[in-house]
């Protein structure tokens, strides 16, 4: 926890500089020493008891339980905080307007507390293989309530942020951000900021997904594995002999100097 005090300002100044705009007011971040108190505090009532934070904007308010009441698995308080944090600032800058889209609360909140790992590198790359995206259209109110739908959802909110960011600039995700919060409908936002409407900017985002998926199997497959590892082999092999025939003409070298 003495961790968290000290970097959170650092890490809330990270998140609002990706966003563009400040969250006004003090945030208040309680931290729970148990599961009881963590459902006692809770403003709105009692929440999924799988869930190790909530953040509610309105109240400028985070509640978090604290790693030493989690008898299994890690729990990075840093982590939690950061997507705990998005979700307020964002929540706290659309206030007033029409909600925001859950593929941009959640796909943001991963992208800021960097929750990313291979089995969901898997997930992304299956359902790109398989032609089985979701549209967006479905991950805009909700997400599936099937666990590997949802976990698919949660992919691929994570990946059209960062292909926002990463293909378009942290500049116009900013004017994006900025026009949205205020209450432009999203087809209008995507046509002043990107240029195109949402079907359009879907089916721009779902070629690029291709393009950096489609060779994952190639390269993971047994066969390539095989190839690698021959390939390697040959390269050490080759290179055992050039150290071999070194020795050898710098013996018969040294029997001519003699």
């Amino acid at each position: 926890m003495t961790r968290l005090i000290e970097e959170a300002e650092e890490l809330r100044r990270e998140i609002v500089t990706d966003l563009g705009m400040e969250v006004k007011g003090i945030t208040k971040v309680y931290l729970a020493p148990s599961r009881k108190m963590f459902q006692e505090i809770q403003p709105g009532g009692k929440i999924q008891a799988w869930s190790p934070a909530v953040a509610y904007p309105r109240l400028n308010l985070i509640v978090m339980l604290s790693p030493r009441a989690i008898k299994r698995g890690h729990m990075d308080l840093r982590t939690i905080f950061k997507h705990e944090f998005t979700h307020l600032a964002l929540g706290r800058a659309f206030m007033g307007s029409e909600g925001v889209p859950h593929w941009l609360h959640e796909g943001l909140a991963m992208y800021e507390s960097r929750e990313w790992d291979f089995r969901r590198v898997s997930t992304i790359t299956r359902a790109v293989l398989t032609d089985s995206l979701i549209p967006l259209s479905e991950i805009t109110q909700r997400f599936p309530r099937e666990e590997h739908r949802a976990e698919l959802a949660y992919c691929q909110s994570f990946y059209l942020i960062s292909f926002l960011l990463s293909e378009y600039g942290l500049g116009r995700f900013h004017g994006f951000i900025g026009q949205y919060s205020r209450g432009k409908p999203l087809d209008k936002v995507l046509i002043d900021v990107y240029g195109m409407r949402v079907g359009e900017l879907e089916s721009h985002w779902h070629r690029h997904l291709k393009v950096r998926f489609s060779w994952i199997p190639i390269i993971t497959s047994t066969t390539a594995l095989w190839f690698l590892l021959a390939l390697i082999f040959l390269l050490a092999y080759g290179k055992k002999r050039r150290a071999k025939r070194l020795i050898f003409e710098q013996w018969d070298s040294a029997e001519l100097d003699t």
